[in-house]
């Protein structure tokens, strides 16, 4: 068999496995964090309902941003997790040493505030987010754009148990 014949084939069942593994509609691995996973903003619609914000998450790594990792959801939306108190916290930093970004975590914190990014008369967007403190105004909380913060408590990664075959 010609090597350009089979690197192609090869390819080809590369393909159809990886559509096969990352398909919804035949119940097959889909990865780590279900799609029918909470997301922030169903959060915070609950939050309106009830006045209650989830403590617990299931998100993403994306890194390091000052004293604060950040996290994702599937929708691509973050939240803040303080784990330092200021730049010299060398304790806080070796209990962050093993997050790897884009690996799905089980995350538990405290809630302590939100940014919020206002609006100006123009109807203007700020660049610059305004940190707020609780309890969160809910109009204010509830908008697409606030980032929730929380202090980090606790990360587990997010394995499976599923064989893959």
């Amino acid at each position: 068999m010609n090597w350009k014949v089979f690197t192609s084939i090869f390819i080809c069942v590369l393909i159809v496995l990886k559509i096969n593994l990352y398909s919804e509609d035949n119940g097959r691995y889909t990865g780590p964090i279900s799609r029918s996973e909470k997301r922030i903003l169903d959060g915070k619609a609950e939050f309106l309902k009830s006045g209650t914000f989830p403590l617990e998450w299931k998100l993403f790594f994306k890194g390091k941003q000052g004293d604060f990792v950040v996290f994702y959801d599937l929708n691509g939306d973050e939240i803040h997790y303080r784990y330092r108190r200021n730049k010299f916290d060398l304790d806080a930093e070796v209990f962050v040493k093993d997050l790897f970004s884009g690996n799905p975590y089980r995350v538990k914190g405290e809630w302590i505030g939100y940014y919020f990014y206002s609006v100006d008369e123009r109807g203007k967007r700020s660049s610059l987010p305004t940190p707020k403190k609780l309890p969160a105004e809910p109009k204010e909380f509830a908008d697409r754009q606030s980032v929730p913060i929380f202090k980090l408590i606790e990360y587990i990664e997010v394995r499976t148990d599923d064989l893959l075959y």
